[in-house]
């Protein structure tokens, strides 16, 4: 049997076909395309039928294959951790242009929120880091996450990408992990940026999609309205910028990826919880409401 005779019998689509083949032989997709008649052993078509299986039954190829491209990178992915979006880069680049808008010199503490994959956090100081050191040794990274397994899958990127020694990753619910630190009031003079993606689905959502059935429910799910965590953080948040008055030139920027239908309901729990902030909603690349940005 070949690659070629595969294609003609799969059950899932020519890409998908093409991307599992490609995993389980070791080459990409290109070298599959150039050679139709690469041989396919009797072991490997049995673990191509395995993961076809597997496929069908709701399993994306992020999770079969282990692995996600996000932001022009690769990063780990098992069934402990939500599969990065393309459309979270927004999220990235609103961090990136927000530090930008600031003084090269300028101390900033960004913290990463149900960091997951750790894929935006990590994604954020290999953007500095790559591009302007100056501002790269300016920034403390954090990234932050209640689940312990995903905290291992995270923590696996940042090796791969070499940046262990410059992000902290932490368990716990939120921003609590770093509040409840002893040396959280000696940051309380950086500029900080609250990078959030947090589960903003409800369950309905949820259950009538089967292409996330698979993912971790902790990282999905958020109540009945979708808002449950949104509020808590909220909630610290306001603490937070009650703080500030202490050090009144110090930016608090909280960035929240959401449902697009969320945008009504997020601007009234933003207003009702931090009513001193000014809220601007940012579109994807698909033109709809992807990201609130609150800034108090």
């Amino acid at each position: 049997m070949v690659f070629s005779d595969i294609l003609k019998t799969s059950p899932l689509s020519r890409l998908e076909t093409e991307i599992l083949l490609g995993f389980l032989l070791k080459k990409n997709r290109e070298f599959l395309l150039t050679h139709p008649e690469t041989t396919i052993t009797p072991g490997l078509f049995k673990n191509f039928q395995t993961l076809t299986k597997k496929r069908l039954a709701g399993w994306s190829i992020a999770v079969l294959t282990g692995e996600k491209e996000f932001y022009g990178r690769k990063f780990t992915v098992d069934k402990n951790v939500l599969v990065p979006r393309p459309e979270t880069e927004l999220l990235v680049e609103e961090v990136w242009r927000t530090v930008y808008n600031e003084p090269s010199d300028a101390d900033f503490f960004i913290a990463d929120i149900g960091t997951g994959s750790g894929a935006i956090i990590i994604s954020l100081a290999l953007e500095f880091f790559q591009k302007d050191k100056k501002r790269f040794n300016n920034i403390q990274f954090r990234g932050i996450d209640i689940s312990a397994r995903a905290l291992k899958i995270a923590a696996k990127n940042a090796a791969y990408h070499k940046q262990v020694r410059n992000i902290k990753f932490f368990q716990g619910n939120l921003l609590e992990p770093l509040i409840n630190r002893s040396d959280w009031p000696n940051l309380l003079n950086d500029n900080l940026l609250i990078a959030a993606n947090l589960p903003y689905l409800t369950p309905q959502q949820v259950n009538s999609s089967p292409s996330i059935k698979k993912e971790p429910r902790l990282a999905l799910v958020a109540g009945p309205d979708g808002l449950k965590y949104y509020r808590q953080l909220f909630r610290q948040v306001a603490v937070i910028c009650q703080d500030k008055e202490a050090s009144p030139k110090r930016k608090v920027v909280l960035f929240c990826e959401i449902d697009p239908d969320q945008t009504k309901s997020i601007k009234a729990l933003a207003k009702k919880i931090l009513p001193a902030g000014s809220i601007v909603i940012k579109k994807d690349l698909a033109n709809h409401n992807r990201l609130a940005v609150i800034s108090c």
